[in-house]
């Protein structure tokens, strides 16, 4: 932002003067980084209209913004319907109504930034407390699964066929949907117990990207669409990287 003085010195610590035929001098300073630009203003021999050539030469050094302390309303209220604003009323030191006015601007942005804020907060917070009782069905489900089906009961499902263990790897991890941790932890016991590769592979990819258990919570939450897009989609996915996945490793 340019401000525009007219001033009785060509320094940052000249005093703004009354009138703009009161002034020797026409500052423009710039808010971002205090840099300015001084001109001798019109000369003794042209007072009459001294004030009409200030203001052209404030505007040809690209002030956007006109400090003074008094101007005819006939020649501020073109100046304001160009754009350029006008205030009046102003007396002191130059630099410090540049500080002024930046401080001013910085509290009118940061205020409505604070109150998107708080608005946005609360708007998450409503949507959250409308889908907490479907997240805690979804935490009851899927600790009622885990709690009555154990390991050694999913290991039973699992064959020695690679294609049919990584279905059924990809089937079993999408319902029991859960920490990555716990996946790496079960997977360990699973191929100790005999389970094979392609199967146990299978399993984790699809339990930290497939949940069927939280389908509803998702589907409420982003559209019963794209959580049937998603999770089909993952689940093909799963199949196919669980294979590529035993197979570049080795352990076909």
């Amino acid at each position: 932002m340019k401000i525009g003085f007219p001033a009785d010195s060509n320094t940052l610590d000249a005093l703004i003067t009354e009138k703009m035929s009161n002034a020797t001098w026409l500052l423009v300073v710039d808010t971002d980084d205090m840099s300015f630009e001084a001109v001798p203003a019109p000369q003794m021999s042209a007072r009459s209209g001294a004030g009409v050539q200030g203001l052209t030469l404030l505007l040809e050094m690209d002030a956007e913004v006109l400090m003074i302390g008094y101007i005819a309303p006939h020649i501020a209220q073109p100046l304001e319907k160009s754009g350029i604003k006008v205030i009046t009323g102003v007396s002191g030191h130059v630099e410090d109504k540049v500080n002024q006015y930046a401080e001013l601007k910085k509290s009118r942005v940061s205020t409505p930034q604070k109150g998107v804020a708080r608005g946005a907060f609360k708007k998450t917070m409503k949507q959250f407390s409308s889908m907490l009782p479907v997240l805690l069905g979804v935490i009851m489900i899927m600790g009622l699964l885990q709690a009555f089906l154990s390991k050694d009961l999913i290991l039973k499902i699992f064959s020695k066929n690679s294609l049919m263990d990584t279905i059924i790897g990809t089937f079993t991890g999408s319902i029991f949907a859960g920490n990555p941790v716990n996946s790496y932890v079960i997977g360990q016991s699973l191929l100790e117990l005999g389970a094979g590769w392609a199967g146990v592979c299978a399993l984790m990819f699809s339990w930290v990207s497939i949940g069927l258990v939280q389908m509803p919570a998702e589907a409420q939450a982003m559209g019963f669409r794209f959580a049937m897009v998603r999770n089909g989609a993952a689940f093909i996915i799963t199949i196919a990287a669980s294979l590529l996945t035993v197979f570049f490793a080795g352990v076909w």
